[in-house]
């Protein structure tokens, strides 16, 4: 579905069940997110739902494919969170992919995809206000801290970026290239 320079970006299919299981049953990877999975129909559910809007709504999370490996390294899309209706990204990431940089460049192709393709106006993210790891890679990905608020049953950190904002980052970005 999307590619970047080193990651595949698919929808997510049976075969991702295990590892998605794996991940959402892993207490330091869902520490921020949500309690670990118990179970594998679960995991199911939980792909289910993620996968449902791709057909109607065009979007959902995505398998993250590590190219040089072939590995499932996480799952990283787009969803409307349900307290405001705005379209969020979201990722996640097997622990021995944490500090790569996977999430920032898995997140930025779907911004990219959400502010070309479903031309949004804003892309917003949330999570657990101690974080920190995830506020960079909001950050990193040009958004502004716009405080907290309930979201997903808790209290989270809310962040954004406008679609001028992230296209005036990205040319900002490549001015900035040296020529090689």
């Amino acid at each position: 579905m999307l590619e970047t320079d080193r990651l595949f970006l698919r929808r997510m299919t049976a075969a991702d069940v295990e590892y998605v299981y794996a991940m959402r049953s892993d207490k330091d990877v869902m520490r921020f997110i949500r309690s670990a999975e118990t179970s594998l129909e679960a995991t199911e559910s939980w792909i289910g739902m993620i996968s449902s809007r791709w057909e109607t709504d065009r979007i959902g999370f995505c398998a993250i494919i590590e190219k040089s490996s072939g590995r499932f390294a996480g799952w990283c899309g787009l969803w409307r969170l349900m307290e405001t209706g705005e379209i969020e990204v979201g990722y996640a990431l097997f622990k021995e992919f944490w500090g790569k940089g996977f999430a920032v460049e898995a997140s930025e192709a779907f911004l990219d995809y959400g502010f070309k393709e479903l031309n949004v106006e804003k892309i917003v993210a949330v999570t657990d206000p101690e974080n920190q790891n995830s506020r960079r890679v909001m950050e990193k990905l040009g958004m502004t801290f716009d405080g907290s608020g309930h979201y997903y049953e808790r209290e989270l950190v809310h962040y954004s970026i406008a679609r001028k904002d992230y296209f005036d980052k990205k040319m900002r970005k490549t001015a900035g290239a040296k020529p090689v």
